[in-house]
């Protein structure tokens, strides 16, 4: 699994923020494989080209429902219960915090996804705001999980990671963010970034630029409209 674990590293590592790959196939096809994993079997998709088609498609859900909650509820059961079988043996449980110990550690070293980690506080009203899944945050903890895993015996860990690990193909082929609606998946593609230095600009040129052409420019506070009209 260490092997495995350096290939989709250097797969993850090799995303262009420029040009991201996008195949909206290809993401539901790794979400569908997650959700089959924990338990969903008629997932759908909303697919939104820019924030604003997020926002609103977001409009009107009431994200404290049963039904927003499901997906969140079932994975913090499996969470739950992998940490219960960790915790059954004081020294299985020992060895697995040092070893999520390293494993962030090596994969903060290996793993550079931080300029694709978006926060989209000032594009996505407040009530959805805090439902969205960026999907480099979630990857990056899950190969942290997948390290740590690899020097414990936790059937129910090892499955959990597995069915968070679809993210990473999902990534690859252009997922930025994700919300969940009971079995509905809504989803929006990674932007085009404008980099310098390793760092996005924020002179007022547009740094961020979603399929459907919309343009944001980046402070330290947030993104913000950006004054042209750009084409993805």
């Amino acid at each position: 699994m260490v092997d495995e674990v350096e290939k989709i590293i250097s797969r993850l590592n090799g995303i262009d923020p420029e040009r991201p790959y996008f195949d909206p196939l290809v993401v539901e096809e790794a979400v569908s494989r997650h959700a089959r994993l924990i338990g969903f079997r008629d997932v759908a998709f909303t697919w939104a080209m820019g924030p604003q088609q997020a926002d609103a498609a977001l409009s009107g859900i009431d994200f404290s429902s049963a039904e927003s909650c499901l997906w969140a509820d079932v994975t913090k059961s499996m969470r739950r219960e992998a940490l219960a079988e960790l915790n059954a043996d004081r020294a299985v449980a020992g060895a697995y915090e040092k070893a999520q110990a390293a494993a962030a550690e090596r994969v903060a070293d290996a793993l550079h996804l931080e300029i694709f980690a978006l926060t989209l506080r000032n594009l996505i009203s407040s009530d959805a705001r805090a439902r969205g899944y960026n999907v480099a945050s979630l990857v990056t903890s899950v190969m942290r999980d997948v390290v740590a895993n690899s020097s414990v015996e936790s059937e129910r860990l090892e499955d959990l990671n597995e069915a968070y690990l679809p993210f990473a193909d999902a990534l690859m082929a252009g997922l930025g963010s994700f919300w969940i609606v009971g079995e509905r998946f809504v989803c929006l593609p990674l932007p085009r970034l404008k980099l310098e230095d390793g760092a996005l600009i924020s002179d007022g040129r547009p740094a961020a630029v979603w399929p459907n052409g919309e343009a944001y420019a980046f402070r330290e506070d947030g993104f913000f409209p950006a004054l042209q009209s750009v084409e993805w």
